[in-house]
Formats: C-alpha cells, structure tokens, sequence
C-alpha cells in the first residue's frame, strides 16, 4: 500500500516539477540485430564473439524497446563514460524520460535460472538478458558498467531489491569450468550488485539480508540522466584462457513487482582482452595527430603488455598497403621484441621524402598481439609536397576608389596555412585602400615550417588638381559670368539650380552663364588616365532691387491733376524718373501736376541703382480722367423717323455702365451696359405700347466709385 501510494505521488511530482530537458541520448535496437548490438556498442579488442542472442533470439530486433545504444554527445553527465550499450526491464527511454517505469514491448520474460539464483523464492519480472559465445586472445577478460535503478530513495532493504548479473561459462585457468559464475560483484565481495547491496545507506525497510556499508559506489545522477540512483562506474572481470571459447550473459531484472524499473549501462569498447596493447603517437601533433608527413612528422607506435614478463616477448608484424617498406619509409623487421623484465616497446616509423612522392599512400600494420588474435593498425602517409603561393591583385588604380582586391591561392605544403601581410592582415582574400602606391607583401607558413613569399603592387595615378574660378564671381541679376576649369581632359557641368544658359555648353572649359539667382556649379573632371574628381564654384547673384513705383492717387480727376509718385524699391540709392508727359526727376519721391487740359493715360518709368551698381526699371500707367457727366433724356418715339428712335443716356467720364427698363407692372424690358446702346421699344421683338416706363441706371466713375439714377420715360408712338 505505502509503495502504491509513493507511487502516485511521485508520478504527480514528476507531472509538475520535472522539466529537465533530458540530454543523454538513447536509441532503442529496433532494426539491429544482437550481433550488430554487441559489435557496434560494446566489443573491444582481443575478442571475438558469436551466437548473439538478445531475450533467446538471435533475429533482428523489432519490437522490443529493453536494448539500445546510448551516447552523450556534447552533453555532460555523472555516468561515468561518454556511450555504450543499455539493457533495461522496462524501456531503455526511461533512463532520460523522467517516468518511473515503462511498460516492456513484446511478451515479457519473467524467469531466468541465474538470476533466481541471485534472489531464491522471489518473483521476477521483466527479465532482460543479452547471451553470446566469445573467445578472448589474453588470459582475461573484463568490461565496464553502471547498475541504475529507480526503486533507489524508497526499496532500500524491502522486497523490491533489483538485480543483474554477469553470468560467465568455460575453462576455468585455475582448474574444471565456470558455470554460470556472476562477475557482476560489489568489489572485494562475493555479493551480487542490487539494491540491497549498493545504496546510499539509508534504508526504506528492514528486510534481510540488506548491506548499507558499500555506499562508496553509490550515487545519484546529475544531469541529464532520470534514473534515480545507481552505482559509480564498476568492472566485471575474469580469467581465463586465450583462444578458448566461453558463453557469457548479461541479465537483468525487477525483483516482486515490475513497476519501478531499473537498467545497466555497459561502456562501449570496454570487454576486452588483449594481451598487448598497441598506441600511435606522432612526433609532431600540432601537424597531424592522425598521419605521418614526409620530413615533417613520424609516428611512434606503442606495444605494451600488461605485465612485464621475463624473457624477451615477441610481435610478429606483417606489413601491408600502399607504402613500400624500405622505399617509402625506413624499413620495418618482421618481429619486434618486447625486452625482457620490461612491458612495453616503441616503434618509430620515419617516410622517406622522395621527391616523386605526390600522393597519399598508407601503412597496414598487422601485429600478432596473441596466438590467436592479430591487431591491424592503419597508418596513413601523406606527402609534402613544396608549398606554393600566388598573389593576386597588382593593378594601376585612381587616387580615389572603392578599394581594390587582393588575393592569395596556395598549394603544396601541409595546410592549415598561416598567412599574413606585412600590414598586419591574415584573410586570404581582401580589399585594400592604398593612397599611394603600395607593395602588399604576404607571408604563408605551413604546418611543417616552410615558409614562402609574394607580393602585389598597387600603383595609384597622381592626384587630379582642379583649378575652378568664376569671372566674375559676383554678378547683378541678368548679367552673365565665365566658369574656367583646368587640371584634367574632360568635364561636365551641372548645378544646384536649374540654369537654362548652361545647358548647350555644358562640356566645355569655360561656359558662359547667366543665373537668374545665386548658384553653387559643379564639374566632373576626368584625366588621360580615366581618373575622376569633383569641384565647384558659387556664383553670387546680387538681391534684386525689385523696383516697383506707387503714384498715388491714379487714376487722378482732372479737375486736381496732381500725383504724388513714390519709388517702392529695395536697396536703390539713385532715380531717374519720367512720368510720361516729358517730365524728369532723379528724386525719390516727389508730387507732379498734370496739365488740367488733358485728360488720358500716362506711362511713368524708373530706373534705379543700388551701391553695387545694379540697375533695374519698371513702369506704371497713370490715368488722368475728365469729369464725369450723364444726361437721360425722358421721352422717345421709335416710330418717328430720325426723331429720337432710341431711348438712351449721354455721358462722359464714366468707365462702367449698366441700365435697366421696366414697365409698370416691374417686369424687365431691357437691360444695356452699353452706353451706346439704348432701348427701341420692343419687347420679345413685339412693340412695347405707348406709355410710361421705369429706368434704373447704374455707372461707375474711372476711380470705382459708383452712381445710381432712377426715374421715369415716355414711349411715344
């Protein structure tokens, strides 16, 4: 009940709380065969295995989620080692899930002779075992492993005390056969790794026997991993005899119930057995750390036995690939000696740097490290061929431009390359901006020291000088000015404000122009030698004196003829009037009668100066206008010949006219703004009848001011 109820609550934590991101990475073996498992996850050298079998099949793996691969890429964990092989009693996921337990997919296995074994008259459940035949080349054999588990932190010393086992069978070196012999043990013990073996001490129950004294190989797992608890990285080994064959299997389970599950993770490459270990090394890793150069770099081969042994222990070595022995490199005898009362001995292989030597080649090295296995080591040579170098780039340029590119290429040598030009810079391709005419030298360095050299120049044409004056360069509206350019071949004008005078001559040295306000012109040379520059010149147009006359009054009665004339301009400090009828004044204001005879229109002119001397004029149209008169007559007789036929007003002085006829009932007859044209006495091209009618006339005098007359006719017929 209490585990039911932990259960729950746990699974309600792990709903709210766990947002972990988990970061091992676990790959179930669906599509894998068990052979293809342990070689690809798990062997390592001196072993030969065969007969794989995972759940007591030999088939590829299609559906059961209790084998994968693992691996922590980047990612850092506490397990220990980097990536390997996991077997689990529920699904391998649950290692990076955070769920307590996965149901197993397939038909679960819950019995398992070895393991009962381990737990007599318990339930299993769960049960996940891989099994092969293999045969090592040493006289041991031995493997890397972590125990997890999550029934870790609540079945301590209770009934759920999960097991794995390690089940070894063949000769035993000491005498008769291992059968079935767990190596899986918590060190300098016999006891088996479970929960109640390894812990943290702290127990949930008091079921025996439990051991809380091993809590040195304990540990909880952070980060990355949601297991929540397991052991310290262990190893499994054994002894044995070289070249015999020997079974082995790894199993694991849940012990009374199959609800928390647990898993074992087994380090890649680690069950071995080889009796002597080979190592490459290279003289010079900075170069290479994977393949010998010519002149440059030797490798340095290892091979090291376990144990110093007392007599001199050899290597047979067979020597293969593409590489001559002798020709390409110093030759290499066909058996090493390791001497005696010593462990190890080092091999140097030196490649020969002939000078026809252009292409990769490698070494097969296969060393006979145990009666019955070899070890094959591949060793690749690489040529060294002169380094190379060109740069790019040497060109004539103008003084002003957008940067010029350089470059370099490099061949030969051993690469990455160290390159730099003598103005500090280090890319392989750039833009350089020389004011002058520059030698970019570059230096390339590889990686066994050769060192080589080249150069770009950079010529840059001389400076265009611009020489731009404008003659004048002040100048009073409508008068005109010289532009003059020298320096270069060729040039365009143009400037800020629109100049129509420019335009016809825009191309030329020296145009002539005519600003109608001050203007900023600019030219665009270009040299012989296709190089551009820019200049300009401002030419000032002095403020316009914007001459203007008031003549006040105008138009002007001739009965008081007398105009008072003003001169309105800005900036004038001479006059000269003539106020049109022959009268002069070089005032700048003055009073001026008009003869009281003669009425018209006048022409008044001014000419004015400003202290530069600019002059300008205008004119102004004064009238003189006679007295205004209007005579209407009050009967007519369109019927009597040359007797008055027209009904009209007589007048003089008015400038705007308008009359208005009605008849008696206030209907409009005849309308005239004409004073010429007067009223016949018809209506709608009927005649009116004899009687009285209304007029209204309207006039205006030469000043505006305007005049009303009404009154009464007589049509006489």
């Amino acid at each position: 009940m209490f585990k039911k109820l932990f259960i729950i609550i746990s699974l309600l934590f792990l709903l709210v709380t766990f947002n972990t991101k988990a970061q091992l990475v676990i790959a179930n073996g669906i599509g894998q065969t068990p052979q293809q498992m342990v070689q690809n996850f798990l062997l390592g050298s001196g072993v030969t295995v065969s007969n794989v079998k995972f759940n007591d099949s030999p088939n590829i793996i299609n559906i059961s989620n209790q084998i994968g691969s693992f691996h922590t890429n980047t990612n850092q964990t506490n397990l220990g080692f980097t990536n390997g092989l996991s077997i689990a009693t529920g699904g391998v996921q649950v290692a990076i899930s955070g769920v307590l337990h996965e149901i197993v997919n397939g038909i679960a296995i819950n019995s398992d002779p070895q393991l009962q074994t381990l737990k007599p008259g318990k339930a299993l459940k769960d049960v996940a075992r891989l099994e092969f035949d293999f045969i090592p080349s040493s006289d041991s054999i031995k493997f890397t492993y972590v125990f997890a588990s999550n029934e870790y932190l609540t079945a301590v010393c209770t009934d759920y005390d999960d097991v794995f086992g390690f089940f070894i069978s063949g000769p035993n070196p000491a005498g008769g056969n291992y059968t079935n012999k767990n190596i899986a043990l918590v060190p300098g013990t016999n006891l088996p790794v479970s929960i109640n073996t390894i812990n943290s001490g702290i127990p949930n129950n008091s079921v025996s026997p439990c051991f809380l004294n091993y809590t040195q190989y304990y540990h909880s797992f952070i980060p990355n991993i949601t297991y929540r608890g397991g052991t310290v990285p262990l190893i499994a080994s054994a002894k044995v005899i070289p070249c015999s064959t020997y079974h082995i299997k790894i199993a694991i389970c849940d012990v009374t119930n199959g609800i928390y599950d647990s898993g074992v993770f087994l380090k890649a490459n680690s069950f071995s057995s080889s009796p002597v270990a080979i190592t490459k090394t290279f003289t010079n890793p900075t170069v290479s750390d994977t393949s010998i150069i010519r002149g440059c770099n030797n490798a340095i081969i290892k091979f090291r036995l376990p144990n110093p042994v007392s007599i001199n222990y050899a290597i047979p070595l067979i020597k293969q690939g593409t590489a001559i022995n002798g020709v390409d490199y110093a030759a290499i005898p066909d058996t090493i000696f390791i001497p005696a009362n010593s462990d190890s001995v080092i091999l140097n292989i030196t490649a020969f740097q002939n000078a026809g030597f252009t292409t990769p080649k490698f070494i097969k090295l296969i060393a006979k490290t145990a009666s019955c296995y070899y070890d094959t080591l591949i060793i690749n040579i690489l040529p060294n061929l002169p380094l190379n170098i060109t740069a790019k780039g040497d060109t004539s340029v103008c003084p002003i431009n957008k940067g010029v590119p350089v470059s370099v290429s490099a061949s030969g040598g051993i690469s990455p390359y160290v390159l730099h030009w003598n103005d500090g810079d280090t890319n392989l391709q750039r833009i350089v901006h020389p004011l002058a005419s520059t030698l970019y030298q570059v230096t390339l360095i590889d990686k066994c020291n050769q060192i080589v050299k080249d150069s770009v120049l950079i010529t840059v044409f001389p400076q265009i000088n611009l020489l731009v004056n404008a003659n004048p360069s002040i100048i009073c509206k409508g008068q005109s000015a010289v532009l003059n350019v020298s320096g270069a071949n060729s040039y365009i004008w143009t400037s800020n404000i629109p100049d129509p005078s420019l335009q016809p001559q825009n191309n030329i040295y020296n145009p002539t122009v005519i600003p109608q306000q001050t203007t900023l012109y600019y030219v665009s040379a270009t040299d012989i030698n296709g190089c551009k520059a820019k200049d300009s010149i401002s030419v000032s147009v002095l403020p316009s004196l914007n001459p203007a006359i008031i003549a006040n009054p105008n138009p002007v009665s001739i009965f008081d003829p007398t105009v008072h004339f003003i001169d309105a301009s800005t900036g004038s400090v001479s006059w000269f009037w003539n106020t049109g009828d022959g009268f002069t004044s070089n005032l700048q204001d003055f009073f001026h009668t008009y003869s009281s005879s003669l009425s018209g229109n006048y022409t008044v002119t001014l000419v004015v100066s400003n202290m530069n001397g600019c002059t300008d004029s205008c004119k102004v149209e004064v009238v003189v206008f006679p007295d205004l008169k209007l005579y209407i007559p009050n009967a007519f007789t369109p019927d009597i010949p040359n007797l008055n036929n027209v009904f009209k007003a007589y007048g003089e002085g008015i400038a705007w006219f308008e009359m208005l006829i009605y008849n008696r009932w206030g209907e409009l007859l005849f309308t005239s703004h004409d004073i010429e044209f007067g009223w016949n006495g018809k209506f709608l091209n009927e005649e009116a009848p004899p009687g009285v009618y209304v007029y209204s006339i309207t006039y205006k005098d030469i000043s505006g001011k305007k005049f009303n007359r009404t009154g009464s006719l007589t049509l006489v017929r």
